[in-house]
């Protein structure tokens, strides 16, 4: 074959394969290149109701039945199965949240619970002398009839002493719809550390409530605290004889809350600014 016949051939056949290839260009990986892989799901998911990290490391393990995550849309537990409690409970408040007042529902065992754990009951709570004190107030979740049967599952629920609960904790609680009501968003997170008495065997009344509430204002990414962002951090003891106690008495540092309950809140933020915003009580 002659030198222009060879060279009309090779025109001939890079003429039919830019044909049938739609004129694209067409990448063929080498046998020793290594293909893409899937991206892996992180063990930790970063989850949207814990902005500043996961306070205690919980996770959705059953076999970690101290500190066993349950993540809902508006809420997320750490529950602890040898307390018959929360750990902690972390949830944000928006206006939308709030509504007119609804029906009180039951008192109900969490179905989320896996099996093996215990089913604490509304009568658990029977003849003890404590309320059945909610951790995410029902109040907060008056705008969704669902959400707000949530705050009735057992694991938001803790013994709490009457004058705790039906004062400076109710107190608190209204103050914080009321700052919503005015044009800010919160994050909160609440719990519970200590044992003052073993109920029934199987439920712990713990000797301290307390809550951290981060202030926004309204529309602010939740992440985007600064060392001014303004964080009421209070620590109640769960007695009786503190009616007349305002919540601003239990007033201290979010320092002091993750020592005595062995957490850290605000673990993803750099250490500069954890100290600034975890030493300052607020008013201070």
């Amino acid at each position: 074959m002659t030198f222009l016949c060879r060279i009309s051939l090779v025109l001939a056949l890079s003429l039919t394969w830019m044909t049938a290839a739609g004129c694209g260009y067409v990448y063929q990986r080498p046998a020793t290149e290594t293909p893409p892989t899937a991206p892996i799901a992180s063990s930790t998911p970063k989850i949207d109701l814990l902005p500043f990290g996961n306070p205690s490391g919980a996770t959705p393990d059953p076999a970690n039945k101290e500190n066993y995550l349950i993540v809902r849309g508006s809420v997320v537990t750490s529950y602890n199965d040898s307390r018959g409690t929360a750990n902690w409970v972390a949830w944000r408040t928006r206006p939308g949240d709030l509504g007119d007042s609804i029906s009180r529902p039951m008192f109900e065992p969490d179905p989320a619970l896996p099996k093996g754990f215990r089913r604490i009951g509304y009568y658990d709570y029977s003849g003890s002398g404590y309320d059945r004190g909610h951790l995410l107030p029902s109040a907060d979740r008056f705008g969704s009839r669902e959400q707000n049967a949530e705050t009735f599952y057992l694991t938001n629920i803790v013994p709490q002493a009457g004058d705790l609960n039906q004062f400076a904790w109710n107190e608190l609680e209204s103050y914080a719809r009321g700052l919503v009501r005015n044009g800010s968003e919160l994050y909160t997170i609440s719990g519970v550390y200590g044992e003052q008495q073993r109920i029934k065997g199987k439920l712990i009344a713990p000797t301290n409530c307390w809550k951290v509430i981060v202030v926004y204002p309204r529309g602010q990414i939740i992440d985007t605290i600064t060392n001014i962002t303004r964080v009421i951090a209070v620590d109640m003891p769960n007695i009786d004889g503190i009616e007349n106690d305002h919540w601003q008495k239990y007033r201290t540092t979010v320092r002091a809350i993750e020592e005595n309950a062995g957490i850290d809140l605000f673990r993803t933020l750099p250490r500069e600014l954890q100290d600034r915003i975890e030493t300052r009580a607020d008013g201070n």
